[in-house]
């Protein structure tokens, strides 16, 4: 674990903000409408993959617009095509927080594939998708979420879907260990792998197990 890190003071900001759970550049730099490529340059000293909750940020100041050049008092050549300018381009497209950017290069049937962005974690997804961890896990089977980096393509249901309820059994007055284990066909350390905060002793009648 690192020290909080604060804002150098001969940085010129507009203001500091302290990094909340859940927080990224990425969601820091909508959420206050700043250019992210400002905001990782004011905070260089910062790893963005070690962002951490407590960490102070600077928050750079705006520049002022530059004044266009002047319009030529010639006219143009009748000939001359005008070619337009083109706008400058953003650092990442804007879209909508609550929803992911979709990507459609990857085949994704039950939802929409997404592209991650610098910064960005498998929570930042959810937030944006309000999807759950379990259903994320099952339409990507061969990622690893904890280990996610920006171009990484995902598949993002459209709906959530409901964790498996674990098989469980009630004790019997005349249950024991040994006859439990004989009548679920699993072994007594498969039971006691799958019940790992009960003793031996603790198999009475009336507790609820874990079936393996």
């Amino acid at each position: 674990m690192h020290e909080h890190t604060r804002a150098p003071q001969d940085k010129v900001c507009a203001y500091e903000y302290t990094v909340r759970r859940g927080d990224s550049f990425y969601l820091i730099a909508n959420r206050l409408g700043i250019p992210l490529r400002d905001l990782l340059e004011a905070n260089s000293d910062i790893n963005p993959a070690r962002l951490m909750v407590g960490d102070v940020l600077c928050i750079p100041t705006e520049e002022d617009d530059k004044p266009q050049a002047p319009i030529p008092e010639t006219p143009l050549e009748p000939e001359a095509p005008v070619v337009p300018e083109e706008p400058p381009e953003e650092p990442f497209p804007e879209e909508d927080l609550d929803k992911p950017a979709v990507d459609e290069s990857v085949p994704c049937p039950d939802g929409s594939s997404y592209t991650l962005q610098p910064g960005e974690t498998v929570a930042d997804v959810q937030l944006k998708a309000n999807i759950n961890r379990h259903t994320l896990q099952n339409a990507n089977p061969s990622t690893d979420l904890d280990s996610l980096s920006a171009g990484q393509v995902l598949c993002v249901p459209s709906a959530n879907r409901t964790c498996p309820a674990a098989n469980t059994y009630t004790l019997q007055q005349e249950d024991t260990i040994e006859s439990v284990a004989l009548r679920l066909n699993t072994s007594l350390s498969a039971l006691l792998r799958a019940n790992p905060c009960l003793a031996p002793s603790d198999f009475t009648a009336g507790r609820c197990i874990f079936v393996p």
